[in-house]
């Protein structure tokens, strides 16, 4: 089966220090060379990738991100990225159509607890490219981690999110060493903040995270399958970011890295490594569950219809277009 996603980690540079993110403190920095991301792009498409969502770090830090979207959405990539909006304000010309999945990180509704949560002052930013973004042809979702320290601080994101006719993301932080950080009375405040209108929340997440994640005899992962992880040295993370057993250089090309005898272990092995027992990081079980027809995908695919059909036919919000030229 054809690999979904991209997740293309174009830098590993950030101008915030999240409180649950590790990113920031890799060293050394590097971002993703120009000619790599280009040729990745093409080769991606051809190995059937639909998405691609550009990371880091902070994505806007790259200098050519403008260019790599640009040629994904002529390449016919439905297109996501997720900011601080620091750096917003000077580059949404620029992204001006180029963005199918916006995302603007907002994790409180106040300045205090947000700016300490992300170890920067981006609360005002976030604001500021609400409408700067809106004026620019894009439509951010506003997304929100939530943990037990910060759920009661969702209302004022769900108000701005109305306001402007966007949807508010409920997101639950991972913890990539294991347990689940939060508690079950915080998920059950998530589930009754998900029925209010405009909100998503993707329940599969929480039921996942209920069952005590993936199991290794039995797994629900499959970011191998569903997902290309790309890194900004050029080399592929096998089976996925957190949990990269094996980085395999790609300066032969991505299509050999992906029908070679690393990342044919690696689907052999996917969600079965002793590291994989526990998980539930949102962004590789989001994919997997579109992979076997269960439970999970069950929740999941209503999250998505409710989200779709809230945005895009009561907010009105333009679907994302495709015109992808021909990849040899």
């Amino acid at each position: 089966m054809r690999p979904l996603l991209l997740h293309y980690y174009i830098t590993n540079r950030c101008n915030s220090r999240c409180s649950f993110c590790e990113i920031w403190r890799e060293t050394p920095k590097s971002d993703a060379r120009t000619g790599d991301v280009l040729a990745n792009l093409r080769d991606a498409k051809k190995a059937g990738c639909r998405f691609v969502d550009f990371t880091g770090g902070e994505p806007l830090l790259h200098p050519e991100l403008p260019r790599f979207l640009s040629e994904a959405k002529a390449l016919g990539f439905i297109t996501s990225m997720t900011t601080n909006c620091i750096l917003f304000k000077d580059r949404a010309a620029s992204l001006a159509g180029l963005i199918d999945l916006l995302h603007f990180s907002l994790d409180a509704d106040t300045p205090a607890l947000h700016d300490e949560i992300r170890g920067a002052k981006s609360f005002a930013h976030v604001l500021e490219s609400v409408p700067l973004a809106l004026a620019n042809g894009l439509v951010p979702d506003l997304l929100f981690t939530y943990t037990d320290n910060t759920i009661n601080a969702f209302k004022g994101v769900h108000e701005l999110a109305r306001k402007n006719k966007l949807m508010a993301i409920l997101d639950p932080v991972f913890n990539v060493e294991g347990p689940d950080l939060v508690s079950p009375f915080t998920h059950e405040k998530a589930m009754a903040l998900a029925k209010l209108p405009g909100v998503y929340l993707n329940k599969a997440h929480l039921a996942l995270r209920k069952r005590g994640g993936n199991k290794a005899r039995n797994p629900v992962c499959k970011a191998v399958a569903s997902t290309i992880v790309l890194l900004p040295d050029n080399r592929l993370a096998l089976p996925c970011f957190h949990g990269a057993a094996v980085r395999l250089p790609i300066n032969g090309g991505l299509i050999g890295a992906l029908s070679g005898p690393d990342r044919r272990e690696a689907l052999a092995m996917q969600g079965r490594y002793p590291m994989c027992e526990g998980c539930h990081i949102n962004c590789y079980f989001d994919p997997s569950y579109q992979r076997s027809i269960s439970g999970l995908f069950i929740q999941s695919t209503r999250a998505k219809a409710r989200y779709a059909f809230t945005k895009y036919v009561l907010y009105k919000r333009p679907l994302p277009r495709l015109a992808a030229r021909e990849v040899y």
